[in-house]
Parts: C-alpha cells; structure tokens; sequence
C-alpha cells in the first residue's frame, strides 16, 4: 500500500536541544490506515501530530506527507483539537464552516458540506447555537464537523475525547466509528489518546511510544478487521490481551529521562 505519512529519523528538539520532545522517529503510515499512538505523557506525541499538520517543523531528520516534505499546512490535512478550539462568537454552524470560507469555497458548497457532515454527526437542530449552549460532547462534535467538511485526506486527533465524562467519550467513540466505516469517509488518520481501550477500538496498528525523548519502542498490529463493531471488539478475548500487553509495555521501567520535556 502507499504511504502517506513517513517520518524518517524525524526529531523535534527546542531551546537548542535542550528540550527534546522526540528524536528519531522512523514511522510509515498507509494509505486508509488508522495509527493510535500511546505513550506515557510529555513523550512528544502532540508535538510529533503538530510536525505533521505543519503547525511545527521538524528539527532533524525527514517528514512527508503524500511525498511532499512539510514545511508548513499541507494540502488535505485537518486536526481535531483536544480543547475544541471553537470561536464562542460564532454559531455551531459558522464554526463548523469556517475552514472551508477561509478556503474560499462557493457559499453553496460550504452548506453542502457543513449539513451533510451536521446530519451526520447529529447536530441538525443546533446550527444556530453557540458554543456556551452546547455540551462538551456537542461541542467536540462540532470540532469533528469542520474537520470533515475540509474532506481531507488525512485527519489527525489529538485526544479529541479527553476532556469529555466516560459515557460520552463512549458515544463518541461509536460515532467516529461508525462515520469511519462509510466507503466515503474512509481517510488515512493519526489518533493520539492515552485511552489504552480507545486505541485497540479505532487502530489498524498501535505504535507504543517510549517516554521522553520519544521513540516507537513497538508498533502492534491489530487484528480486528473492518467493518468492525464496538461489542464484538470489546468481548473477543483478544481484546482483554492486548490491552493488558500494552499496559504492560506503557508500565515498564523507564531509562534515566534525558534533560528536558516537552508535550
């Protein structure tokens, strides 16, 4: 299969090396593939999905996306934030449409676009209400909606569910599942959480981070294939295997912490 995303011996390091946030990452990510990464927190997993969105650049090393090196926002590429990030002045419906009106897309496309993703997320009703009227739940519906209405190739997730109570972040979870089985919807996408469950639910493969500096210490293949069902998943005996080796892998020793941390 293609790769879309390859980061060869990519580091990002700052205040002249004296933080480091990861340091050589060798990762290839496919084309369709969902990548969860895990790893204890300040290990740089944000920073590495902000190198990718081209919100940072790299400090050593090689990052591409669709062959192209990033040295800034490439083409096709959307973030879900983890704080929503929602203009509070404007509606559910502003903001869902405002990466496509700065953009400059045609007004009817962008209410093409904006209800489709609206209807399908569950939000129909809500389009003139603002942020403050909204659950956090909604809320993160909202960030997920002006994402998708990008149609891009490759969406990243940064702990999009984390600030949200149990059952919601499980509502959640179903719904971007359900949304990533549609033939249309299929997209190349790179999930962080600290959700060890979250990530055998949504992952082809799950890379394990090392702490700080960061490095893939394994990348575990997944082997429920798709379409796939939260209860099906949840119940295969693999399942509990997997979250348990994982753990495992999260929880042991860690060498000496080099100088410096970064998120």
């Amino acid at each position: 299969m293609t790769s879309v995303i390859v980061a060869k011996k990519a580091s990002k390091l700052f205040l002249d090396g004296a933080v480091v946030a990861f340091r050589e990452l060798n990762i290839e990510i496919a084309e369709q593939e969902v990548l969860c990464i895990v790893g204890p927190s300040g290990c740089g997993k944000t920073t590495f999905l902000r190198c990718i969105a081209g919100l940072t650049e790299i400090s050593e090393g090689e990052l591409t996306v669709h062959g192209k090196s990033v040295d800034g926002p490439p083409d096709g590429v959307a973030m879900v934030f983890q704080h929503f990030g929602l203009l509070p002045w404007k509606t559910v419906y502003e903001n869902c449409a405002f990466g496509l009106a700065m953009a400059g897309a045609p007004a009817a496309k962008i209410e093409e676009r904006v209800m489709h993703y609206i209807n399908l997320v569950g939000l129909q009703g809500f389009e003139r209400r603002y942020p403050y009227q909204l659950s956090g739940g909604m809320q993160q519906r909202v960030g997920l909606v002006r994402a998708l209405a990008m149609n891009p190739s490759v969406l990243l997730m940064d702990e999009p569910f984390a600030a949200l109570d149990a059952q919601t972040r499980e509502t959640l979870q179903e719904e971007l599942l359900r949304i990533m089985q549609l033939p249309e919807e299929r997209k190349t996408m790179v999930f962080v959480t600290h959700s060890i469950d979250e990530a055998i639910l949504l992952a082809d493969r799950v890379a394990i981070m090392k702490a700080r500096p960061a490095r893939v210490k394994e990348m575990l293949d997944i082997p429920f294939g798709w379409p796939r069902d939260v209860e099906t998943v949840r119940s295969d005996p693999r399942f509990a295997e997997l979250r348990s080796h994982v753990w495992r892998q999260l929880q042991s020793p860690p060498k000496k912490a080099a100088a410096g941390s970064a998120l």
